[in-house]
């Protein structure tokens, strides 16, 4: 009887440390449909680093999160919910953006708002063109399995 406690006890730790790990360390993701040429395609799975998340460089791949609002057909009301994308970074902060003639230089301090000391905007190359992203939104730099 105590064997069987004793293993109980084990395999409950064992678990619950493998979804903390899972959840709060490394997250694996799927690609989305678009893929993100030339390294990543479509339903390649990626690991995500959650940790390593303060130093962002050009090329580093990133899984982000960001509001989707989806409202079904023949429905009045929106739904609204988070979701995840992956992109390649291409400007950091401080670089220049050139949009057709006008330039706009990405800051290096988002807001007074917000108060932290770490809070920047990085412009990411994703399956569907460009977009700016916050870096609260990031939640690590992936790396691909397969």
């Amino acid at each position: 009887m105590k064997t069987a406690v004793k293993f109980l006890i084990a395999l409950v730790l064992s678990l619950l440390l493998a979804w903390a790990v899972r959840t709060y360390v490394f997250t694996i993701f799927s690609v989305p449909q678009g893929g993100l040429p030339p390294q990543l395609k479509a339903g390649n799975r990626v690991i995500v680093n959650r940790i390593d998340c303060e130093k962002f460089g050009r090329g580093d791949v990133v899984v982000f999160t960001d509001t989707v609002v989806y409202q079904p057909k023949n429905q009045r009301r929106k739904r609204v919910f988070e979701s995840h994308f992956i992109g390649r970074i291409e400007k950091l902060p401080g670089d220049t953006l050139r949009i057709d003639t006008v330039q706009f230089v990405i800051p290096t301090i988002c807001c007074k708002r917000c108060g932290c000391k770490d809070c920047r905007f990085y412009l990411l190359k994703t399956p569907t063109g460009q977009q700016l992203v916050h870096k609260h939104q990031m939640i690590g730099k992936a790396f691909k399995l397969f």
